[in-house]
């Protein structure tokens, strides 16, 4: 994705301006089924029909696993000295090194993010309360040789999620789609909380309203032109990397906890 850098920032900042980021999206296929049951407590189900509560109570045991609904709170990279821990300063560092941003991120980010068991995420955020954006939807899977940062004793998982947002002072209207690089790692021993990052990638999509879509090249294929648009927040992957140059606002880091049944 090549976007014009002051094009971005200006169109970025007038965004982020109102009210910061929210949750983010891709398609990356489906995950393996290895959680295809669960009671949303980090408890596989052996089989569904004997499942006796939702605090799995008479389930039969299984691998923990992410799947659920979490809530935290996401915060900028690098990390503040005074605030944030020796683990997460590194943590950042290993993720981004210098972490630059386009210096419009909000403080912090409070997200609940969802991970079904037929790899469909669903995220909301504190961003959509001040300026509105759709909820976001998105996949997820396990994450493996692909150059992502590993955290020893942890399974690392990775997701995009996808949504639809204004781009102020045009309020009302569509204007963007933000799809971020979404990691986490899930420690099997501590199944509750999960350490992770962020990295949301702009696309502004829209004017006035209306999605800026690609002409026709074939009139007898009706799955292309006005259909697509023509900045297009699906193409598969996202840029290695994050800096304003490749539509990436910066580096978020997280710690979130399991929604747990009562």
């Amino acid at each position: 994705m090549n976007i014009n850098s002051s094009f971005f920032h200006k169109t970025a900042a007038g965004l982020f301006a109102a009210l910061g980021v929210g949750a983010l999206v891709i398609s990356l296929g489906l995950p393996q089924p290895a959680f295809a049951d669960d009671n949303g407590n980090g408890k596989g189900n052996s089989n569904r029909a004997q499942q006796g509560d939702d605090n799995g109570q008479r389930n039969a045991p299984n691998k923990p696993d992410p799947i659920g609904a979490w809530f935290g709170i996401a915060r900028p990279c690098p990390t503040s000295p005074t605030t944030d821990s020796s683990l997460h300063a590194d943590f950042c560092t290993q993720v981004c090194g210098l972490c630059p941003n386009a210096g419009i991120l909000p403080p912090e980010v409070p997200m609940m993010p969802t991970l079904l068991a037929d790899g469909t995420v669903l995220a909301d955020d504190a961003g959509e309360i001040g300026l509105y954006h759709t909820t976001a939807h998105g996949k997820w899977t396990t994450s493996d040789k692909d150059g992502l940062v590993d955290l020893p004793g942890t399974d690392r998982f990775k997701a995009t999620f996808f949504w639809l947002g204004q781009t102020p002072p045009a309020f009302g209207l569509l204007g963007n789609g933000v799809r971020p690089r979404f990691v986490t790692y899930f420690d099997p021993k501590n199944p509750d909380v999960m350490i992770g990052y962020i990295q949301p990638y702009f696309f502004p999509i829209a004017a006035g309203g209306l999605v800026i879509v690609n002409p026709p090249v074939n009139p007898l294929n009706s799955l292309t032109g006005n259909h697509i648009p023509t900045i297009d927040p699906l193409v598969s992957p996202l840029p290695t990397g994050c800096d304003l140059s490749k539509g990436c606002l910066g580096t978020y880091h997280f710690v979130i906890r399991r929604v747990k049944a009562e």
